[in-house]
């Protein structure tokens, strides 16, 4: 997921935000309740190349393709949240998130991908792969028969989950940058900018979880939360494996 703050990001430093010292709130204990999960997710063969510069080109494309195809899901789940909220001011946020990641996001996104050789006219060609028709499936699924909670557990994966991702590869010194194709995808995640973004999603869903009673929920939260990671690693299987061609 390419985010609005992609340009800045790619001109900024190295990132200080420690993830594994942040335990206490709701995706803390998330996370932490999902480890084995979240280990594969955010270690996974495709971003550890991503990391060393190694990964395939036309891998990297596959993804890009994909996840222009996930970012409208995306929006379609963050267009639910309006229905979902309880207030004004909740529907105002929600339709804010929608009008930015629509605006600007997906706009940004597809500016990347033309660096890559992709226009959008392929990209909007493009058949969605299984893994991301089952993730689209899983947040339209959470967002029209769950609640606001139930919804922004099930996207904190992908939110949060680029944010400790970007921050680990940049931070760490057996990161290639110099001379790494996918600099720019790193420096963009791991940025403070989308470091910023990553820690407003968990502040607002600890916040939402005192309001809708998480507590007492965290069972049925966590067995969401781990499925959804659980699709994040299967859209970097996604990216990882041979493009099979179409008879």
């Amino acid at each position: 997921m390419i985010s609005s703050v992609s340009a800045a990001g790619r001109a900024e430093g190295r990132a200080t935000t420690r993830w594994d010292d942040i335990m206490q709130d709701l995706f803390g204990r998330l996370r932490d309740g999902a480890q084995g999960e979240w280990h594969r997710y955010t270690h996974h063969p495709f971003v550890l190349r991503l990391a060393d510069g190694t990964l395939e080109p036309e891998r990297f494309r596959r993804f890009l393709i994909q996840d222009y195809l996930f970012l409208l899901q995306y929006a379609r789940a963050g267009a639910l949240a309006i229905h979902k909220s309880d207030d004004v001011a909740a529907m105002r946020l929600a339709a804010e998130g929608v009008s930015t990641l629509l605006a600007v996001e997906l706009p940004l996104h597809v500016g990347f991908c033309a660096e890559w050789g992709l226009d959008e006219t392929r990209l909007a060609q493009e058949e969605p792969s299984i893994e991301l028709l089952a993730y689209g499936g899983f947040l339209l699924d959470r967002a029209q028969s769950g609640d606001l909670l139930d919804l922004q557990v099930a996207l904190a994966a992908c939110l949060v989950g680029y944010g400790e991702i970007g921050a680990r590869l940049l931070s760490d010194p057996a990161t290639r940058l110099d001379g790494n194709p996918f600099r720019a995808w790193i420096e963009t995640y791991g940025g403070e900018k989308y470091q910023a973004v990553a820690q407003d999603g968990r502040r607002r869903l600890d916040a939402l979880g005192e309001a809708r009673g998480a507590e007492a929920r965290f069972g049925t939260l966590l067995r969401d939360f781990r499925l959804a990671v659980r699709l994040e690693a299967a859209f970097w299987d996604a990216g990882s494996r041979d493009a099979v061609p179409v008879p």
